[in-house]
């Protein structure tokens, strides 16, 4: 009985703990907060209205910031403008972090016909875990308090305002943020305004955005104030770089300098921290197995990037703060600034010199026109020191094999080294590891029957990464199935009779052979004449082909990619066949291919090469000539008639003679009727 109670009144605490937690973050009610400016918003401004999505349009948006209070009031006003916006914009969500934040909501109304219709009702409003990044096996406690507006009409204003009152307390009350003053959708009016304490300072650097804040003094305050209206949409190109953004922008920050940076952040990575005796174990293990600096190294990389699975337990501090190494060791899993971490704590163990380097994935070079702020970076890798030579890692790509300074590194471009001598950012070298050669062979033993296919790929670099990735989450049924699928799209009911890989840990490379049957090698266009068409599929795949051709912004190219494609046919008798070049190049890519016969055998070498990540909207023309050149050139045809002649014909050759001989046509018809 002592023991029941005992279970019962721990259950009941437990489950105290939990409703407490629950309910604690609950979003609450109060009026609009006194240091707040309220504006007058413009409802029956229409001219916009034309360019509004999703049958709605935003009206106003407003974020006033009070730094001393660590508050941020936000007010939203929308207009329905058809049925399909009553479907869109009838929820409302606010997220919110309630390891930091709370949410006070204000008002929530509908404005009908001049009438306000009251629609906050806390017992409506439902919290629910958000967690958008779970997908990516990161989990923040993030909320989600939301509320579904009834009898929402056409016509109808929404309207609702909120304060989030609490800053995370990792940036040890220093602030950063970037407001956003250009949209993909029309907004009628923008109004931002900062209240800064006397003796703090903002650093203000605009992007794309030519404008200063108004600049007002208080007795005890500094207030800026930024202003917008009548902001129309704007459209975007397809194919952007990551870095690119054409939206106008402006960064604020409290930090002064990289180097103010790299003092927050290096506290959070300390050289001294004590390692469990699990984990010192395991060092000792890798390094007594290993009796070289680049050995172990590899060994500790290849641990942490496989056995350490991705997953980022990040709420509150640990969004930047890393768990304890021996935690992430245990568990074995930790996100990338833990997993980055832990490699470190494990090198250092060794005696090799290592530093956590903080990384912006999607700005790479477009990092250095930010302003500095922790808010700046978004992943963590390792840099490394192995005699005169610095290798950079990656922790979070697993299956990377090969040398340890033949690691392939994405092109980062720029990091902040966390090390007590880091003053700026630095400039990342970037190795060109990938490269891929694909060999298919084509054989046909007779003029009607059917033919095979075997490729060889061999792969390095991130290629050799990504098909590791691959054969290790996927079956090998789902890898032949894809693969017959993107073969079936020239050759109709192609069957994948197997797929086998080798892999070479020491040097990394990663060689596939696959093997297919095609049933219909030969397509009659009229009973006397077989023919069979080809060209190097692999690569043009990697052809990036924007349908936005009138450019006015840059569009991303596959890079890194080094192909090399070698097709050989090999026919029932000997051919000939017309031997042909083809050379394309520029600034940003390298295209080359030779087409020839001997004997039996009919052969298409070709390599493709690109040597920039991107294309300047000033050298799309250019590009879009090279691509034409390339596809006019890169569909090869060999057919064989009732005369006995072999030929090669390019893909478009017999569009052009179907033109030429109809204009030759109409020609004579028209000559023939004059002379009439």
């Amino acid at each position: 009985m002592k023991l029941f109670v005992w279970l019962l009144l721990f259950m009941m605490n437990i489950s105290g703990g939990f409703y407490c937690f629950a309910t604690g973050n609950k979003p609450s009610v109060a009026g609009t907060p006194a240091w707040v400016s309220m504006n007058k918003i413009d409802y029956n401004n229409t001219k916009l209205d034309k360019e509004a999505t999703d049958g709605y349009v935003d009206i106003s948006y407003e974020k006033q910031i009070l730094l001393a209070e660590q508050s941020c009031y936000y007010k939203e006003s929308k207009r329905i403008l058809s049925q399909a916006g009553v479907q869109n914009a009838s929820t409302i969500s606010i997220d919110y972090n309630p390891a930091y934040e709370k949410l006070i909501l204000h008002t929530i109304v509908i404005i009908r016909d001049g009438k306000i219709l009251n629609q906050l009702h806390l017992e409506q409003i439902e919290v629910l875990q958000q967690e958008k990044e779970l997908s990516s096996f990161i989990y923040n406690g993030s909320m989600n308090a939301v509320l579904i507006l009834k009898d929402v009409r056409k016509g109808d204003i929404i309207e609702y305002s909120y304060t989030t009152k609490g800053f995370n307390p990792i940036f040890n009350n220093k602030f950063s943020s970037v407001l956003q003053l250009g949209f993909s959708v029309p907004l009628y009016q923008y109004y931002c305004r900062m209240i800064v304490a006397n003796g703090r300072k903002i650093n203000i650097k605009n992007a794309n955005y030519n404008q200063q804040p108004t600049i007002t003094q208080q007795p005890n305050n500094q207030v800026y104030e930024w202003q917008k209206k009548d902001i129309g949409p704007i459209t975007t190109q397809d194919y952007l770089p990551s870095w690119y953004n054409p939206f106008p922008r402006v960064y604020l920050s409290e930090f002064n300098s990289w180097k103010e940076v790299n003092d927050w952040a290096l506290p959070l990575f300390p050289k001294g921290v004590t390692l469990s005796s699990d984990l010192q174990k395991k060092i000792k293990e890798i390094s007594d197995s290993n009796q070289t600096d680049a050995n172990r190294i590899k060994a500790s990389l290849r641990f942490v990037q496989d056995d350490i699975r991705y997953m980022g337990i990040e709420m509150g501090v640990n969004s930047h703060k890393p768990a304890n190494p021996s935690k992430v060791y245990a568990q074995r899993f930790g996100d990338c600034k833990e997993k980055s971490y832990l490699l470190c704590c494990m090198l250092w163990a060794m005696k090799i010199d290592a530093n956590v380097v903080l990384i912006n994935t999607d700005k790479t070079h477009e990092l250095e026109n930010t302003m500095p702020s922790p808010l700046s970076f978004d992943h963590a890798t390792v840099r490394v020191k192995l005699g005169n030579e610095y290798l950079w890692f990656d922790p979070t790509i697993a299956y990377q094999r090969g040398a340890v300074n033949n690691i392939f590194f994405p092109n980062y471009e720029k990091g902040l080294v966390l090390d007590v001598t880091t003053t700026s950012l630095t400039t990342i070298p970037f190795k060109d590891l990938s490269y891929a050669k694909v060999i298919e062979l084509y054989q046909v033993a007779s003029l009607s029957g059917s033919g095979t296919l075997k490729v060889i790929t061999t792969y390095m670099g991130n290629v050799a990464d990504a098909q590791r990735y691959d054969f290790n989450n996927e079956s090998i049924a789902d890898l032949m199935s894809n693969s017959q699928k993107f073969y079936a799209n020239s050759y109709e009911g192609i069957k994948a009779d197997s797929l086998t890989f080798t892999d070479d840990e020491n040097t990394g490379i990663f060689t596939t052979f696959e093997y297919y049957t095609i049933p219909h090698f030969w397509k009659n266009d009229k009973p006397t004449i077989k023919k069979f068409s080809f060209g190097p599929d692999v690569i043009n795949g990697i052809f990036v082909r924007p349908k936005d051709r009138e450019r006015t912004m840059p569009f991303r190219l596959s890079f890194p990619a080094r192909y090399q494609e070698e097709i050989v046919v090999t026919l029932p008798e000997p051919w000939q066949v017309t031997e042909s070049e083809t050379h394309i190049s520029g600034n940003f890519h390298c295209y080359n291919s030779h087409f020839y016969c001997t004997g039996n055998q009919v052969h298409l070498d070709v390599s493709y090469q690109t040597t920039h990540s991107y294309i300047d909207s000033s050298e799309a023309e250019r590009y879009f000539t090279d691509l034409a050149e390339f596809d006019k050139s890169s569909n090869y045809q060999i057919s064989k008639g009732d005369t006995g002649d072999v030929k090669k014909e390019n893909g478009n050759i017999n569009l052009i003679i179907f033109v030429i001989t109809l204009l030759l046509v109409i020609g004579i018809i028209i000559f023939i009727r004059r002379q009439s």
